[in-house]
């Protein structure tokens, strides 16, 4: 990403923002706050030659493009209200808008909301972009990290390692969760009620959309400060997560950094208040975990040792060490 990230850095700069603006132009959303109250907005999108699975339909893909920026809205503790989408098709693929548009249409009955606006196109790739306008019931938490704060999972991660994985070795993943995750990922929208009933006692969020290496790395970046994870690995993996991992050799710490697209935040908890916070998340049926603590000195690090920078490449479509 070298060269395109820094000129996307140096242009975001300059755009002009509004006068009431909540979060920086690099958070996982844009805020605003209009007449005292709180709206996100949020565009995401995927190329179907990088982001469907071929095990997956175009109708996963209407779903799964949604997904990409419900999550992101959710992560700011907020809910997705308007949606407007743009989907385009190769030419000899135009049978398949109406399945993208099924997708987008499951999505948003699953997440709520109302679509008021869809633009076609005919273009060399089959694409969906989604645009979301949220509301928020409280001030949207920003991509930030204090020292002392702790930094908290809320359910354990790696269905999609195993689905790229599976997918770089050019099989099918033979199990049907994982198929079903990397087909139709599910963010938990009960997550937006946790944040508003803990709102006081979070610091700030950020959603798993690329590695979980890439998540730490940019949550200490943004926030002028480090990351100590101090948790075992398989406290962290799912279940099946865990047992692929050693069936293929792959270190489990790996397999937690390489995680990726999990489309769920990792929540900043206020000193003290890590508790309230592992409880609400229980009490709507995950099994939240603390993983670590932010540090005055910037670095990501892991029981002591640097962590490696595991990143997903837009490039080449593939994870890269």
């Amino acid at each position: 990403m070298g060269k395109l990230d820094e000129i996307i850095k140096k242009l975001a700069r300059k755009v002009k923002r509004h006068p009431r603006s909540l979060l920086t132009w690099f958070d996982d959303a844009g805020a605003i706050e209009v007449g005292g109250r709180y709206f996100v907005v949020k565009v995401d999108g995927f190329a179907a030659s990088r982001a469907l699975y071929p095990w997956c339909s175009y109708r996963d893909f209407g779903f799964r493009g949604v997904v990409g920026a419900v999550s992101d809205v959710i992560a700011k503790g907020c809910r997705p209200y308007v949606y407007a989408i743009s989907v385009g098709v190769k030419p000899e693929n135009s049978d398949f808008v109406e399945d993208i548009i099924k997708g987008v249409e499951d999505a948003v009955d699953v997440f709520g909301g109302y679509i008021e606006n869809i633009d076609t196109n005919i273009g060399y790739d089959d694409w969906i972009d989604v645009f979301i306008l949220g509301e928020c019931n409280n001030r949207p938490l920003p991509r930030r990290a204090r020292e002392l704060s702790k930094i908290i999972l809320p359910r354990r991660i790696g269905l999609s390692l195993i689905g790229y994985m599976e997918y770089a070795k050019k099989r099918t993943p033979s199990i049907d969760e994982v198929r079903k995750f990397s087909c139709r990922p599910m963010p938990c929208k009960q997550i937006v009620d946790v944040i508003e009933h803990c709102r006081s006692c979070l610091e700030g969020s950020i959603d798993i959309s690329d590695t979980f290496a890439e998540t730490l790395q940019q949550l200490s970046e943004v926030s002028e400060a480090g990351v100590y994870i101090d948790e075992d690995p398989s406290k962290m993996l799912h279940p099946l997560a865990i047992e692929y991992s050693k069936r293929v050799g792959v270190d489990l710490q790996i397999a937690v950094l390489a995680s990726n697209e999990e489309y769920i935040p990792l929540l900043i908890a206020k000193p003290g208040c890590e508790e309230e916070v592992l409880e609400r998340l229980k009490s709507i049926g995950l099994e939240p975990i603390a993983i670590g603590t932010i540090i005055s000195q910037q670095d990501v690090l892991w029981m002591g040792r640097a962590v490696p920078k595991i990143v997903w490449d837009y490039i080449q479509g593939i994870v890269t060490v």
